[in-house]
């Protein structure tokens, strides 16, 4: 299982450089258009396309990150303050709703990329699937990482119920 995850690891760096660049390339993209725009009056006819569709990708690689490195919101006071049975039930139950919503995600982002396959871009030219295409690419990863870590909720689970079995 740790060698899934180190697989998994590794793919999903090279998505988080990509993002990394393309954030890179947006503020480059920004910054020339502004200096163009105010200075020269003149700018670049497509930076705001560009610019939106790095911001969509950014978005959806860094909610896939979010899932990762276990960083969404989530309530805390009450489980701590409940046995760790009870504080293991809860995770299990988030990593089936990560997954449930990856899946989500996946099937309306593969249906959404399909219809916007039809239409372009009006400065840029290139398909209006562009800016979709990530969904369904993000939710791979959520849905991979809320699996791993749901079986290792599970396994957890597993020895903490035979511990309270075994401790009566």
């Amino acid at each position: 299982m740790n060698r899934f995850k180190n697989v998994l690891d590794k793919v999903f760096a090279v998505a988080l450089t990509l993002a990394m660049i393309l954030l890179v390339v947006m503020v480059v993209i920004v910054f020339t258009n502004v200096v163009l725009r105010y200075g020269f009056r003149s700018g670049i006819r497509w930076s705001e396309e560009v610019a939106l569709i790095i911001v969509i990708w950014f978005t959806f690689i860094a909610m896939a990150l979010g899932v990762k490195e276990n960083l969404h919101i989530s309530i805390t006071i009450l489980p701590r303050s409940l046995p760790r049975l009870f504080n293991d039930l809860l995770n299990v139950l988030k990593y089936i709703l990560e997954i449930a919503i990856g899946l989500i995600l996946f099937y309306f982002g593969l249906g959404v990329t399909k219809n916007a396959s039809l239409s372009r871009l009006p400065a840029t030219g290139i398909t209006n699937a562009v800016n979709y295409v990530i969904v369904p690419v993000s939710a791979v990863f959520i849905i991979l990482y809320a699996a791993y870590y749901l079986s290792v909720a599970l396994i957890d689970l597993k020895k903490v119920s035979a511990n309270a079995k075994g401790g009566k």
